[in-house]
């Protein structure tokens, strides 16, 4: 399949400098610049040089080791698995059974497990190869990792040793997962890290210091260059590498170097006169000394200043003018769902594959996937081979499909599920009637005058009882 849109679609294009210049003078009173604009010429102290520069002993690392709080002196947990696997999804609930069945048998003697109790039920059931032969020792401690959170090992770590967890499901897996001791951080091990960590807090502090000395001695000179010279040996800088300048700026702006900074736009704020100094300002890798080197006023923008943000939504504009258009020729050039992918490669898009495709599963990846029923319909009527001739538009998607493989229902499966399903079906129609019978009988009777709604009762019920706050009523 192929899924057109006009963000991935945007990615693809490039305008011309005649179509940016036309989208701007069309659009000028967009770009006009509200508020002062300011170019800063800084000083810049860069902590990560000022560190290498810095000597830290053993014995520092000795005495912040020994500091370290017990969970941070920690190098994992050992842990042991029971893993099932689920061969189809409609064996599932029989996977949940046999591993709900496990926990009870590893948890018979109470709710802290041995490890040779676990190993014996590991040895006998796991189905991962890698670790059942060992008992279901895991090979190494797990580790917390903040970027993996539904990983089902990370759970061993806010276990007590001995605990087992219920079946846990993840990735057509089953796991059942018991948490083993401690593996202690010993001071070779966790030195490096430590080291790292002492020479950032120094580093900083350091090039704080030196920061603060930058700043008297700029206000006093008014020359960034002259004060780098003057500072370059202590700073483990060259004079050149400690001078920067920015374009002209304006709250809010992406400045290369600094990125989006309130702390620096926040430096820079008193600024109001070319040649004032400001104080020094935190900054990607280090500290800022600013100076105003030119201002301007309100304006209208200039082509130039506004260029690269033009050139997105110049592209994002054509895409969406076109992205039908593409949708279909990918279509037209596709005679059969081989051909799909060079088709979409023609128009600088990607053909992808999805199995096992089933009627209410989305179709695409991420947050953009989904299905309609027009797309079911065109799907499940193709043959192997055929493709849509004409793109479906679901959300933001068109799509262009092609079937490479079908698997038809099973009707021995079906004949063995009919009554059930009829059941079910029965049960959905029954509640539906008798949902329309009660709306019916409800508005005849109101019609009727048979029913009469005291809303002075009503209001009485609703009202507040005295003493009582709107909170204690709830």
């Amino acid at each position: 399949y192929v899924a057109v849109n006009s963000t991935e679609l945007a990615k693809t294009i490039v305008p011309t400098d005649a179509e940016l210049r036309d989208y701007f003078e069309k659009n000028k009173t967009s770009y006009y610049i509200s508020v002062p604009q300011k170019k800063i010429k800084y000083v810049f102290v860069n902590t990560a040089k000022l560190g290498e520069k810095l000597q830290i002993s053993d014995a520092d690392l000795k005495t912040e080791y020994d500091a370290l709080p017990a969970d941070k002196k920690l190098a994992g947990v050992n842990g042991q698995e029971i893993v099932l696997r689920v061969p189809k999804p409609e064996l599932d609930g029989q996977v949940a059974a046999k591993a709900a069945e496990l926990v009870q048998q590893a948890k018979k003697d109470g709710p802290s497990v041995t490890e040779e109790a676990f190993a014996i039920l590991a040895k006998g059931h796991s189905e991962n190869p890698g670790t059942a032969q060992n008992g279901g020792k895991l090979s190494g401690p797990v580790r917390e990792n903040p970027n993996k959170a539904d990983d089902p090992y990370q759970r061993l770590l806010k276990m007590k040793p001995g605990d087992v967890t219920e079946p846990i499901s993840y990735q057509g897996r089953y796991f059942i997962l018991r948490r083993g001791e401690d593996v202690p951080k010993s001071y070779d091990q966790a030195k490096k890290e430590i080291e790292v960590s002492l020479r950032n807090r120094k580093a900083y502090a350091v090039a704080a210091e030196l920061a603060q000395k930058i700043v008297t001695s700029l206000k006093e000179t008014k020359d960034p260059v002259k004060t780098a010279q003057a500072f370059a040996a202590e700073a483990n800088m060259s004079a050149a590498d400690m001078v920067k300048e920015t374009a002209f700026v304006k709250p809010g702006d992406d400045v290369p170097n600094i990125g989006i900074s309130p702390q620096f736009e926040e430096g820079i704020g008193p600024l109001a006169n070319v040649g004032d100094v400001g104080e020094k300002t935190p900054i990607q890798n280090g500290f800022a000394i600013p100076m105003l080197a030119d201002k301007k006023e309100p304006r209208d923008a200039e082509f130039d200043e506004v260029k690269a943000q033009i050139v997105d939504v110049v592209k994002l504009e054509k895409a969406r003018s076109q992205v039908e258009e593409i949708a279909k020729q990918i279509a037209s050039g596709a005679a059969s769902a081989s051909a799909l992918g060079a088709s979409a490669t023609a128009k600088g898009m990607t053909a992808k594959d999805q199995k096992n495709l089933i009627l209410g599963s989305p179709l695409g990846e991420g947050p953009t996937a989904g299905t309609s029923e027009a797309l079911e319909d065109a799907l499940f009527a193709m043959k192997v081979g055929d493709v849509t001739k004409t793109p479906i538009k679901v959300g933001d998607n068109w799509y262009v499909v092609g079937v490479n493989k079908r698997e038809d229902a099973n009707t021995a499966d079906f004949a063995k599920q009919r009554s059930g399903l009829i059941e079910t079906m029965l049960s959905k129609k029954r509640s539906a009637v008798f949902s329309d019978y009660l709306a019916a009988a409800k508005q005849k009777m109101e019609t009727g005058g048979y029913i009469k709604v005291y809303k002075d009762a009503l209001d009485k019920i609703d009202a507040p009882t005295a003493g009582l706050t709107p909170t204690d009523a709830n």
